[in-house]
């Protein structure tokens, strides 16, 4: 009853927003994309302030911006916003041998040259902590799977390493970076960036890096480079 409860609120926010207030943002549009022109590769991404989004670290892991753009939303009706400057969490690279602790802190931000204004998308805000057994949203893009994002819900279940959310949904390519949203009050929140996968038995699981704590030091790093 809980997961028929959230999906129909889900559904009937999507439904009000487009019904009755044309000229807002789709609420899923912050969820956009990172890439490098003229590569097949790709990752999701998150904005969560008007110049900067979030992603998995491993998919920023040169630092290069280099003809890297984020996509709002499908990336089909505005043009790309490029890169200027990423900040990788400190820690990411301190548990090569130890990977799930490495998962931890595999988020990264990357600040855009240039804003992205509010009537194309507004910035995720950062929420608390998930808990075991609530249903979070993921909007992701997987790869050759064109150009529109994936939105579904996953059960946060128990995981094995304090800040990795666990989610019980398979990820594939291309969906790392991924918003993992919780519906609170008619918006949406950022919870957790997805960055890898993995199985729980027979269970496909989906790891997440919580942001609560790792987004701040990261937005202050961003702020005091010149």
């Amino acid at each position: 009853m809980r997961f028929l409860s959230q999906a129909f609120r889900l559904s009937l926010f999507l439904v009000c927003v487009t019904s009755f207030s044309p000229a807002l943002a789709n609420p899923f549009a912050a969820a956009g994309r990172i890439e490098k022109v003229e590569s097949a590769g790709a990752c999701s991404a998150a904005l969560i302030r008007e110049d900067v989004v979030a992603t998995a670290a491993h998919c920023v892991s040169d630092q290069s911006v280099e003809g890297r753009v984020f996509r709002v939303g499908d990336g089909k009706q505005t043009p790309p916003f490029e890169a200027k400057r990423i900040v990788i969490h400190p820690f990411y690279g301190t548990f090569e041998d130890q990977r799930l602790r490495r998962l931890r802190f595999d988020i990264a931000l990357v600040q855009l040259e240039r804003p992205v204004p509010a009537e194309i998308a507004t910035p995720f805000v950062l929420a608390g902590e998930a808990e075991v057994g609530e249903g979070l949203f993921l909007a992701s893009w997987r790869r050759g799977e064109g150009p529109r994002p994936r939105q579904r819900r996953c059960l946060v279940i128990e995981g094995e390493v304090e800040g990795v959310v666990t989610l019980g949904c398979m990820v594939r390519g291309g969906e790392s970076g991924a918003p993992v949203l919780r519906l609170k009050d008619g918006s949406l929140e950022l919870v957790a960036i997805i960055n890898s996968q993995s199985r729980q038995g027979r269970q496909p699981v989906a790891f997440a890096a919580d942001v609560r704590l790792r987004i701040p030091p990261l937005l202050d790093q961003l702020d005091r480079t010149p």
